[in-house]
C-alpha cells in the first residue's frame, strides 16, 4: 500500500467525488490558450512580485474582475466565509468599466460591485516558500474561487477583503477598495502582495509531510513552478488540503499540452513504433522522489530553505500514453536553449523512462489529494514504482485501464491490484477502438494476439523480439485453430558449460517465451498450442521470486484463485498450468521435443539432486496435476521425444487411471519407455475407453507383447488415430493388430511405418481393408515394413474388392519396401483392379532392380484402367542411376494418355552415396505435356533436365492449359532455360499457370562457379606478383606499393590501350608494362570479365523473376479474384498434435517437397468449401471469424 494510504487508512473514504466530476478519459486535449480563454489573467500574473506603489489599485481591480468573472465553485461547509453574493455579469464589455463614463448616470444604473470577501473560500497565515529566503517568513494566503493570493499580513489582506479583518481602513485602503469597483488603471510594480497562480493553472496538489502542502502550477511563460505551504497544526493542514482540492476546477493545465509539444511527442513515439492515435494522451505530472529520513514525517523542516530543498526533489514531467507503454519526460523549469536535444524533442523536454502498460501490477489514487501510485514488474525482476501527482489523476487512471483492456482484449481477469476511490472504479471505461488497416492486419491477429504479444515484448524490455519470434497458425479438423511456435529467426550464441566456445543454437530467451505464453493465456481463438521443436529447457528450474503480487490477483477461467502450491512452482510449470486453466477453448498442448535434458546444465542439475531421486523433465508432472483435477478442458497431450523418467511416468499413469481427466489423445513416441511401462500405461488408459481417440507409442525401446497390445486396444472403440512406428514386438505367431481389434475401432489414421508385418498380420489387414469398417480410413501407412509386392498387391486388391466405398481422401503409403523383389506382377495387377476406389498412392524410395520393371510400371500408368489421381514416385532407385530412353519414352506416354492423374511427384536427389531420380532423360518426356489436359501439379526437382529439358518444357507450355504448378529447382536449367520457360508462359498468354518455383539452387550454382573462378584468378595473380617483385628495377617500398596498387586497378589490352578494371582507374600502357607480365595481364582481363558476368547474371535473374511475378500476379487478380479473398486456412490431414502429413510426404531426412500444402485448382473449390464450413462451426462456438494470418509467417 502506498505511503499516503497507510498514513490515512483510518479516515473514512468518501463515497462520492469530493467536488465536480472529472471528464471522461478520452476528451480532446485543449491547448493552454483554450483553457484560459475565459479569463484575462495572463497579463496580470506576470508582474505580481514587483513593488511599485502607484499601480496597486490596478492589479487589485484586475484581481476583482477575475474573481467576479470566474465560474462559481461552492465552498465546503466548514468555510468561515459567508455564502457568495451574485457578482456582475462576466459577459459585460471590458471597456465599459475602464472608460471614464462608466460611472455616469443613465437610465439603467450600473450594477453595484459586491464585497471582495464574497469570493473567499479560505484564508490563513502560513509559512510560505517559493524562494531561497532564510528564516520563517509568514504570509497570509487567501484562496478565492479563481486564484490563490499572497499578502504580507492579515491587515494587508483586509484592505482588499474587508470581511477578513473588520477594522477601520485608512484612506489608502479606501482607495484600494474603490479601485476594485472603478477598475482604474495602475501598474503592479509597487504591490507587496502577489498572485501565486490561478486555479486553472494548477497541475498537482499533494502533501510533502504532515504539515506541508506542495502546489505545482504553470506560470505565464509556460514553465513549471512549485509553491510550498507549511502549516502550524495538523488540523490546519487538513483544512487547507480540503479547501484547495475542492476549489481546483475539473479541467486544468494538467490535462493539456501545447499543440507543438504534442506533435513533437507523437513524432518521438512514432520513431519507437509506439504511437496509436486513439490511445495517445499527454498529462502534466510531478514525479515524487523518495524523501530521505531527515525529511520524514516525524521531523518538520525549520526554514523556507529546507522547504525549497524538499520541493526540489520532485521533478515536473509529462506523462505520455503510447500504444504499448507509458513514457515519462522531464520538463526543465529554466528557459530552454535554442538547440534541440538528441531525441528530436524540444530542448526543455528530456526522456526519463518508459514502462510497459501490461506490466502494471498496482494502481492507486489518493482520495485526499492528487497523488497517483503506479507499480510495474517484469518477470524475474522486482517491482518498480512511480509516485506521481497530477490534477488529472483520475483521467490517467481511466486512460491506463482502457489501454489495458485494449491490449488484452481476451483477458477477463487482470493481475492488477487497484486502490482507488469507488466512484473512479465504478465509472465505465471508454473503449479504445481498433480499426484494422486490412482484413489480415498483422498488427492485430487472432483476438488481438499479435497486439498483445507486441505489448508484452515492450513491457519485458525486449522490443526487438517482435521481429525474432516466428509462428504460424494452422487448421486442424480435431482441434480447430492451432498456434504453432516456430524456431526463432535469428540464432543466438549459447555458452558451453565445459568452458568451450559458444555454440549457435536457435533458442528463444526466457523473456521471449514468457511473452508468447502470456499473450496466449486468455486467447480463446486457439484450440491447440504447439511448441514442437522449440527448446523450453531454459525455463526449467527458473523461479520468479517477485511474482506474488501478480499471482495473488490471478484467476482461472472459472474465477478461482490459484493455489498456494502453484505460487512456488518454476516458471515453466506455472505458465503451462495457467495456459490450461485460463482458456476454455484450449484442448491440445504439444511439447514434442521441447525438453532435452542433454545439456551440461541439465547434467549439473541432475547431479545436484540427492542420489536416487528423480528430477523429471519439468513439465509433465505440472500438466498432469491440472488434468487430474479436471479443472481444464485440455484433453490432448503430446510428449513425444521427451525422455520420461519414473517421476514423470508415475504422474502420467496416475492421470491415465483417473476417469475425470477424460483424456482424448496421448502421444508418447520416442520417450524411452520399456515393455512394462507401456503395458502399465495401456492398462491405465482403459478407463478412457469412451473418450480416447488418439494414441502414439512409436519408437520406444520396449518390446511389446502382441497379445496384451490387442487386448488393451480392443477396448478403445472410439479410437481414430493409432501410431505404432518402429514398434518392437514379441515373436508370438499372432497378428500385430487382429481383425477384431481393428474392426472394433473407428480408425481414421493407421500408421505402422518401420514395424515389421508378418504374413499373419498382412492377412488380418487385408480382411480389415475389405470390410465396411475401413470406410472411414483416410491414411494407411506401411512404409519400411518389409512387405513384398505380393503383400502390397493383396492389400490394394482388398481395397478394390470392398463393398463399401472408401473415403475419397484415402491415401496409402507403401514406400521403401521391397516391392520389386517378390510379386511385382501382383502389385501391377492390383493397380489396374482398384476401379477408382483408391486414388492416392505414395511410394517414395521404390527400388527397381531392373529397367524393364520401370517400363512395365509406366505402361500400367498409361493404361486407362489405372485411375490414380495422385502419385508420388520421388527418389526412385534405378540400377543405372538414370532411366533408359525406353522408360523415358513410356513416361511421355503417361503424360499423353493418362486422363485421371492430377498430381505427379518425380522429385530426385543426387548425393555422394546414391542417386535417386529418373534422370535427365525425363526432358524427352516433357514434350508430351502438350497433349495432356488433366495434370495440374508436377514436381521435377533434382533431375538435372538441363537447358535442353527446359527448352522442351517451355515449348510444351505454349499449348498446355492444364498445368497449374511446376516445381523445377535443382535441374541445371541456368538462366537461359528459365528465361525460355518464363517467355513461353508470358508470350503465349498462359492464364492458368499459378506457380513456377524459382531455381535458387541453379542460380547459386551458376554464380558460385564464377565466384570460384574470380577467387582462383586472384590467388594466381598474387603468386605471379610475388615472383615478379624481386626482378623490378625499383625496389624501394614506395615504388613497389605503387606498382602493386596500379597493377591491381588496371591493365592493358593487346592494342596498348589502357584497360580500367573494376573499381579502379585506367593507367598508361607503359606503367602497366613496367609492373605487369603478359601472364598477369591475361588473368586480370579474365577476372574483369568474370566480375562483370556475375553482375550481369544477377541483374538478369532478378529481371526474369520480376517479370514472372508480375505476370502471375496480374493473372491471379483477373482470373482468381474470388479465391484470393477466401479463407487461407490450411486443412491438415495428419494426426493430432500437429502431425500434418499431406499426400506424398516423405520420411524424415528426405529433401523432396511433395508434401506441400498447395491444393490443385480442381480441388480448390472443394477445399475452400470445407474450410468455410469449418470456419462457420468455429464462429458458432463463440470464436471470432477473422481470416487466418500469422504474425511471424503467413500460411498459404
Amino acid at each position: 500500500m502506498p505511503s499516503f494510504l497507510r498514513a490515512h487508512s483510518t479516515r473514512a473514504q468518501p463515497s462520492v467525488p469530493p467536488q465536480l466530476p472529472v471528464p471522461p478519459a478520452f476528451l480532446p486535449i485543449e491547448a493552454p490558450s483554450q483553457v484560459n480563454s475565459n479569463s484575462n489573467s495572463s497579463s496580470s500574473i506576470q508582474h505580481v512580485n514587483t513593488n511599485t506603489n502607484t499601480n496597486k489599485q490596478t492589479t487589485l481591480s484586475r484581481t476583482s474582475s477575475r474573481v467576479s468573472s470566474s465560474s462559481a465553485v461552492s465552498s465546503l461547509s466548514a468555510s468561515p466565509c459567508p455564502p457568495p453574493a451574485p457578482f456582475a455579469s462576466a459577459s459585460a464589455s471590458p471597456s465599459a468599466s475602464a472608460s471614464p463614463s462608466a460611472s455616469s448616470p443613465s437610465n439603467h444604473p450600473p450594477p453595484q460591485p459586491q464585497p471582495p470577501s464574497s469570493a473567499i473560500l479560505h484564508s490563513g497565515e502560513v509559512i510560505a516558500s517559493a524562494g531561497l529566503l532564510r528564516g520563517k517568513k509568514r504570509d497570509f494566503i487567501v484562496l478565492t474561487r479563481s486564484e490563490i493570493l499572497r499578502f504580507k499580513s492579515r491587515a494587508k489582506a483586509a484592505d482588499v477583503f474587508p470581511a477578513l479583518f473588520p477594522v477601520r481602513r485608512n484612506p489608502s485602503s479606501a482607495s484600494i477598495a474603490s479601485s476594485l469597483a472603478s477598475g482604474s488603471q495602475h501598474t503592479a510594480d509597487s504591490l507587496p502582495e502577489s498572485t501565486i497562480c490561478t486555479l486553472e493553472r494548477i497541475t498537482a496538489l499533494f502533501e510533502l509531510g504532515p504539515l506541508q502542502i506542495e502546489l505545482a502550477y504553470v506560470d505565464d511563460a509556460a514553465f513549471p513552478r512549485s509553491f510550498i505551504l507549511q502549516l502550524q497544526t495538523r488540523a490546519e493542514a487538513e483544512t487547507w488540503m480540503q479547501k484547495l482540492y475542492s476549489a481546483i476546477p475539473k479541467i486544468t493545465l494538467a490535462h493539456s499540452l501545447p499543440q507543438s509539444t504534442q506533435e513533437s511527442l507523437k513524432t518521438y513515439l512514432r520513431t519507437r513504433n509506439d504511437f496509436y492515435e486513439p490511445t495517445f494522451r499527454a498529462f502534466r505530472v510531478v514525479v515524487q522522489q523518495t524523501v530521505p529520513a531527515k525529511h520524514s514525517s516525524t521531523k518538520i523542516p525549520s526554514s523556507s530553505d529546507d522547504l525549497t530543498k524538499l520541493a526540489n526533489q520532485n521533478a515536473h514531467a509529462f506523462l505520455v500514453v503510447g500504444h504499448y507503454a507509458l513514457h515519462l519526460f522531464a520538463v526543465d523549469s529554466k528557459p530552454p536553449s535554442t538547440i534541440s536535444n538528441a531525441h528530436g524533442l524540444p530542448p526543455q523536454i528530456t526522456p526519463l523512462s518508459s514502462h510497459g502498460i501490461v506490466s502494471l501490477v498496482h494502481l492507486a489514487m489518493s482520495p485526499r489529494d492528487s497523488t497517483l501510485y503506479l507499480s510495474f514488474r517484469a518477470p524475474l525482476s522486482p517491482i518498480r514504482s512511480l509516485e506521481l501527482a497530477s490534477c488529472a489523476a483520475k483521467d490517467i487512471i481511466q486512460t491506463v485501464r482502457s489501454c489495458i483492456e485494449h491490449l488484452r482484449p481476451c483477458w477477463s481477469e487482470y493481475p492488477l491490484t487497484m486502490d482507488v476511490p469507488e466512484y473512479v472504479q465504478d465509472e465505465p471505461l471508454v473503449p479504445i477502438p481498433y480499426t484494422p488497416s486490412t482484413e489480415d492486419d498483422p498488427n492485430y491477429g487472432y483476438n488481438g494476439f499479435n497486439m498483445t504479444l507486441a505489448a508484452y515484448c515492450v513491457a519485458f524490455g525486449i522490443p526487438s523480439a517482435r521481429s525474432n519470434i516466428a509462428f504460424e497458425i494452422i487448421w486442424d479438423e480435431d482441434n480447430g485453430l492451432i498456434f504453432k511456435l516456430l524456431p526463432p529467426r535469428h540464432s543466438k550464441t549459447t555458452t558451453n558449460y565445459n568452458g568451450g566456445a559458444g555454440v549457435a543454437a536457435p533458442e528463444y530467451s526466457i523473456l521471449e517465451v514468457l511473452a508468447v505464453m502470456r499473450a496466449l493465456r486468455w486467447n480463446e481463438a486457439f484450440g491447440g498450442i504447439s511448441f514442437s521443436g522449440v527448446s523450453l529447457s531454459r525455463l526449467v528450474d527458473v523461479y520468479d521470486h517477485y511474482a506474488s503480487i501478480e499471482l495473488d490477483q490471478t484467476r482461472t477461467a472459472t474465477g478461482r484463485r490459484i493455489s498456494k502450491f502453484m505460487k512456488g512452482l518454476p516458471i515453466l510449470k506455472l505458465e503451462l498450468q495457467l495456459l490450461m486453466l485460463c482458456s476454455t477453448a484450449l484442448r491440445m498442448l504439444d511439447l514434442n521435443g521441447c525438453l532435452r535434458p542433454t545439456t551440461a546444465a541439465a547434467a549439473y542439475a541432475a547431479a545436484s539432486i540427492a542420489p536416487g531421486a528423480e528430477h523429471g523433465c519439468g513439465a509433465i508432472d505440472a500438466l498432469m496435476q491440472v488434468a487430474k483435477r479436471a479443472t481444464s478442458n485440455v484433453d490432448s497431450f503430446v510428449f513425444s521425444n521427451i525422455q520420461i523418467d519414473l517421476y514423470d511416468f508415475d504422474y502420467l499413469v496416475d492421470v491415465s487411471s483417473t476417469r475425470a481427466a477424460h483424456l482424448r489423445n496421448v502421444e508418447i513416441a520416442h520417450c524411452g519407455l520399456y515393455e512394462r511401462e507401456i503395458s502399465l500405461l495401456l492398462q491405465a488408459l482403459e478407463v478412457h475407453e469412451n473418450t480416447l481417440e488418439g494414441l502414439d507409442i512409436s519408437e520406444n525401446p520396449g518390446r511389446v507383447s502382441v497379445y496384451s497390445l490387442n487386448e488393451s486396444l480392443y477396448r478403445f472403440q472410439y479410437m481414430r488415430n493409432l501410431y505404432m512406428r518402429k514398434l518392437l514386438i514379441t515373436s508370438e505367431d499372432l497378428p500385430l493388430l487382429s481383425f477384431d481389434t481393428l474392426a472394433n475401432m473407428r480408425l481414421k489414421r493407421l500408421v505402422l511405418d518401420g514395424t515389421r508385418l508378418r504374413p499373419v498380420s498382412v492377412d488380418h489387414l487385408c480382411t480389415y481393408l475389405e470390410s465396411s469398417t475401413a470406410c472411414s480410413l483416410v491414411q494407411f501407412s506401411i512404409q519400411s515394413c518389409l512387405v513384398t509386392g505380393r503383400d502390397v498387391g493383396a492389400m490394394l486388391s482388398a481395397i478394390g474388392r470392398s463393398r463399401s466405398t472408401p473415403h475419397p481422401d484415402l491415401t496409402v503409403y507403401i514406400g521403401d519396401n521391397p516391392i520389386c523383389q517378390t510379386g511385382f506382377d501382383v502389385f501391377l495387377t492390383a493397380l489396374t483392379s482398384l476401379g477408382g476406389k483408391l486414388k492416392r498412392i505414395s511410394m517414395p524410395r521404390l527400388e527397381f532392380s531392373q529397367d524393364s520393371m520401370l517400363c512395365s510400371f509406366f505402361l500400367v500408368l498409361a493404361d486407362p484402367r489405372c485411375q490414380l489421381t495422385h502419385l508420388d514416385l520421388s527418389l526412385l532407385l534405378i540400377p543405372d542411376a538414370d532411366a533408359s530412353a525406353e522408360a523415358c519414352d513410356l513416361l511421355g506416354e503417361v503424360f499423353a494418355h493418362n486422363s485421371t492423374l492430377r498430381s505427379l511427384n518425380l522429385t530426385g536427389e543426387t548425393s555422394k552415396l546414391q542417386v535417386a531420380r529418373v534422370g535427365h532423360g525425363i526432358g524427352r518426356a516433357l514434350g508430351r505435356l502438350a497433349e495432356n489436359d488433366t495434370l495440374r501439379e508436377l514436381f521435377l526437382e533434382g533431375n538435372e533436365i538441363s537447358v535442353d529439358g527446359a527448352m522442351v518444357l517451355a515449348k510444351a507450355l505454349t499449348t498446355n492449359r492444364a498445368l497449374r504448378r511446376i516445381h523445377l529447382d535443382d535441374n541445371d536449367v541456368n538462366l537461359q532455360g528459365f528465361t525460355a520457360i518464363v517467355n513461353s508462359i508470358v508470350d503465349s498468354g498462359n492464364t492458368v499457370i499459378r506457380y513456377v518455383s524459382r531455381p535458387w539452387r541453379d542460380q547459386e550454382r551458376q554464380l558460385k562457379n564464377l565466384r570460384e573462378l574470380c577467387a582462383r584468378l586472384d590467388s594466381e595473380i598474387s603468386v605471379l606478383r610475388q615472383q615478379k617483385r624481386p626482378q623490378s628495377s625499383d625496389s624501394s617500398p614506395r615504388s613497389s606499393a605503387s606498382a602493386h596498387k596500379h597493377s591491381r586497378s588496371s591493365s592493358t589490352n593487346g592494342s596498348g590501350k589502357s584497360v580500367p578494371l573494376s573499381g579502379g582507374s585506367a593507367v598508361s600502357p607503359s606503367m602497366a608494362a613496367a609492373f605487369s607480365s603478359p601472364d598477369i595481364t591475361l588473368k586480370l582481363e579474365a577476372k574483369v570479365k568474370a566480375t562483370e558476368t556475375i553482375r550481369v547474371l544477377e541483374h538478369e535473374w532478378k529481371k526474369v523473376y520480376d517479370r514472372l511475378d508480375g505476370y502471375l500476379s496480374r493473372t491471379r487478380s483477373t482470373t482468381s479474384s474470388s479465391s484470393s479473398s477466401s479463407l487461407s486456412l490450411v486443412s491438415a490431414s495428419g494426426a493430432l498434435g500437429g502431425k500434418r502429413q499431406s499426400f506424398g510426404s516423405l520420411p524424415a531426412g528426405t529433401r523432396a517437397s511433395f508434401g506441400s500444402t498447395i491444393v490443385p485448382d480442381d480441388e480448390e473449390d472443394e477445399e475452400e468449401e470445407k474450410v468455410r464450413k469449418a470456419w462457420e462451426r468455429l464462429k458458432g462456438a463463440g470464436r471470432p471469424g477473422r481470416k487466418v494470418s500469422a504474425g511471424g509467417r503467413v500460411v498459404k
